[in-house]
């Protein structure tokens, strides 16, 4: 006789010392076992998506909310598996992860990343039916310079600016911003062990060639506050930065939380006290548990 998992019996069987444990039917696993998505070639590179499941063991069928992550890399080269440990009680909470890539610097600059993940958004909507996407709960999120990105998204969804296409992206219901960089035109202000202004600088290869932060304009055109207007409805922004920061300035956070006051847009913020530039403080399960339930809060029922 064949069985299906419905119909399968429970074994009998026993033997000398076993010991029984009983499971609990409610937990959700985490997989990755599709290969990357190619959504894009660009200067002759392929650009990827690498995706991460709620396995729930059959139920293939289910629609989930989607996260989309752009990883921290100083703009350079990503690493696709840079958090997705880290995310991976945010996959078991029922919400797909995508990490998603853009060219990176030196062969692009800004704002090449920022239309980069659009696409890789449009692509992922595009494909919501075989991907198992729920198209009207798409989420946004980016650390570091990742985060930058993802701002900078948020920012211009759905209009001209940054954007190198006319295809309507899905609906944004929120963002993660982690230590995201989000003044160009302050960063290097602040105390830091990175020279922020120097010639060689992440954020001055990020502005093309012979361009500079001196450039204010130029920086200004890459700074999140430069695209956000008062009286635009923007979906809710939850920061989280640590106040000992030697990479991304804490102040660039405090700079953006109250630019949204200011303009009326929902942001929350949290200070990781003491934390750094990433690390462990940032996916302790209190910090992941506040990230679960912001995106649970505003997923469109």
């Amino acid at each position: 006789m064949t069985y299906t998992p419905e119909t399968m019996p429970k074994s009998q069987a026993t033997a000398k010392g076993m010991k029984t444990i009983k499971s609990d039917m409610s937990t959700i696993l985490a997989r990755a076992d599709r290969e990357d998505l190619v959504y894009a070639r660009k200067n002759g590179h392929n650009l990827k998506i690498r995706m991460v499941y709620p396995d729930q063991h059959g139920n293939e069928s289910t629609r989930y909310p989607l996260v989309v992550h752009v990883q921290g890399s100083a703009w350079f080269k990503q690493n696709l598996n840079g958090h997705i440990f880290d995310f991976k009680d945010i996959v078991t909470s029922d919400f797909i992860l995508a990490v998603v890539e853009y060219l990176p610097i030196p062969d692009a600059s800004f704002p090449s990343q920022i239309e980069d993940a659009k696409q890789a958004v449009r692509y992922l909507a595009a494909h919501a039916d075989e991907l198992n996407i729920d198209q009207s709960n798409v989420f946004l999120s980016g650390d570091s310079s990742g985060g930058h990105t993802a701002l900078m998204s948020w920012a211009t969804w759905n209009t001209p600016d940054l954007d190198s296409s006319t295809i309507p992206l899905p609906e944004l219901r929120g963002i993660i911003d982690l230590y995201g960089v989000s003044d160009l035109t302050t960063i290097a202000d602040y105390k830091s062990t990175v020279p922020h202004d120097i010639p060689t600088s992440p954020e001055n290869i990020l502005l093309g060639d012979f361009l500079s932060l001196d450039d204010t304009d130029r920086a200004l055109s890459a700074s999140v506050k430069h695209y956000l207007k008062k009286g635009k409805t923007y979906p809710p922004l939850l920061i989280m930065h640590g106040n000992r920061d030697t990479v991304v300035p804490f102040e660039q956070s405090v700079e953006l939380h109250e630019i949204c006051l200011s303009k009326q847009i929902d942001s929350t913020f949290y200070c990781i006290d003491e934390a750094d530039h990433g690390g462990g403080p940032f996916y302790t399960q209190e910090v992941i548990d506040i990230m679960i339930e912001f995106l649970q809060n505003h997923v469109s029922k």
